[in-house]
């Protein structure tokens, strides 16, 4: 038989409140927006996690991007890459910069 959690004290439900508000946004980017210790706001989740209160973080999954040079007409206005899936799918494309961080974040999603 084993034995129940044991409740939580009043810090620990501040920690736990402020990383459920966070999600999984940058947790130092969120400590400093609320004027929080980006140390206590890792160290908290990492012991929170411990208890089983939090999901444990996905497993990382990297895919290999090659940059290659724009054609003479598109230069400047696009950038072309080369992006090997972990399922080993290649897919080419040319995409503006200011939609990285969009495409990285999709890639990121992929199961």
């Amino acid at each position: 038989m084993s034995n129940p959690p044991l409740p939580l004290t009043e810090r620990q439900r501040f920690w736990l409140a402020h990383l459920r508000r966070c999600g999984t946004g940058s947790l130092g980017a969120y400590a400093a927006e609320h004027g929080l210790s980006a140390g206590s706001l890792y160290e908290a989740r990492s012991r929170l996690r411990r208890r089983g209160l939090l999901d444990a973080p996905a497993p990382v999954r990297l895919v290999r991007i090659e940059r290659s040079e724009p054609a003479a007409s598109e230069a400047g206005t696009t950038v072309h890459a080369r992006i090997t899936l972990g399922n080993g799918v290649l897919v080419e494309l040319a995409v503006d910069p200011e939609h990285w961080p969009a495409l990285l974040a999709a890639l990121a999603a992929l199961p």
